[in-house]
């Protein structure tokens, strides 16, 4: 979860959140404008079930980065702190190992001219899955704008050019199309953007293809979307073995069996063994049946 906060020590904070982590359980965290030092987070990542905890390198906190995980879950090895972003190896129990560099742009061109130089330099030797994921201050299309002046061609060209220089492509977002809003100034129109995106590239398109990035509806003070690498299927641990007393009622049963266990064979390779011949035998078993059934629901049809 990615998210542009600009009252982390607050209590309001720490009630929202914890209604996210009830409905998400996201593995990471990341925070943006944190606007206070990381060290008062700390105590409210435990508190959160986030066990590690790395800061960007800023001298003010106005713009600090903090990522914030769970070990048991997920592994983070840092790589690289900046100003704007950090960059690290993500390894993950279920799935391989890439890499992800979560950034907040500046709003000054100079220094967001800065980050995207690094930015290409880290794509220049990138030969793995790579995600970033964060605050760009900036828009790719002028859709993604609404209220105030026409969004400039120029600057959305410069934002898909950098992309392109970078081998990476814009994530699919569900929910809400703005991740950020203005204020309103003297009864004028408020003005709506969307600065808050992933980008990755190929490698990680292949490794992740129902990933999609979820706006979560704002609150008053940040807003925030939520990475799902695996779509809207979940890793779930695996179910324990279980014997079915039905199964010996088949014939194929115990030549299945004996089939799988190797005398030569340890226990526990044959325990592996005898798994896996089950669940095998259990897909055939029911094909068997099924294709019996419409054998037999066919003729049934015919005879009437």
């Amino acid at each position: 979860m990615f998210w542009n906060c600009r009252g982390v020590a607050s209590k309001a904070f720490y009630m929202y959140y914890k209604h996210y982590t009830n409905n998400y359980k996201p593995s990471v965290l990341i925070i943006v404008k944190t606007r206070c030092g990381p060290g008062k987070l700390e105590n409210s990542f435990k508190k959160l079930g986030f066990d590690a905890m790395v800061a960007s390198d800023n001298t003010g906190y106005a713009e600090a980065i903090v990522i914030a995980w769970k070990t048991k879950e997920i592994n983070v090895q840092v790589s690289v702190k900046d100003r704007q972003f950090i960059h690290v190896k993500v390894y993950m129990e279920h799935g391989k190992d890439w890499w992800c560099t979560t950034l907040y742009a500046s709003p000054h061109n100079s220094s967001k001219n800065l980050v995207w130089e690094e930015l290409k330099k880290l794509a220049d030797d990138m030969e793995e899955p790579w995600l970033i994921m964060g605050d760009f201050n900036n828009i790719a299309k002028r859709s993604e704008k609404k209220g105030g002046l026409t969004a400039s061609m120029t600057i959305c060209q410069r934002m898909k050019n950098r992309m392109d220089d970078c081998k990476v492509t814009d994530m699919e977002t569900h929910g809400p199309k703005f991740t950020w809003r203005g204020p309103i100034f003297h009864g004028s129109q408020r003005i709506y953007e969307k600065l808050d995106r992933g980008l990755s590239n190929d490698d990680w398109n292949f490794q992740f293809p129902e990933a999609y990035i979820k706006v979560l509806l704002r609150v008053d003070f940040s807003d925030h979307i939520l990475n799902k690498p695996y779509g809207d299927h979940f890793l779930t641990q695996k179910w324990p073995f279980r014997f079915e007393s039905a199964w010996i009622l088949n014939e194929t049963y115990n030549s299945m069996l004996q089939e799988a266990w190797q005398e030569e064979q340890s226990i526990l390779v044959n325990l592996e063994n005898v798994t896996r011949g089950i669940d095998k035998w259990k897909l055939e078993t029911i094909r068997v049946a099924c294709e019996g059934y419409k054998s037999r629901f066919k003729w049934s049809l015919l005879i009437f």
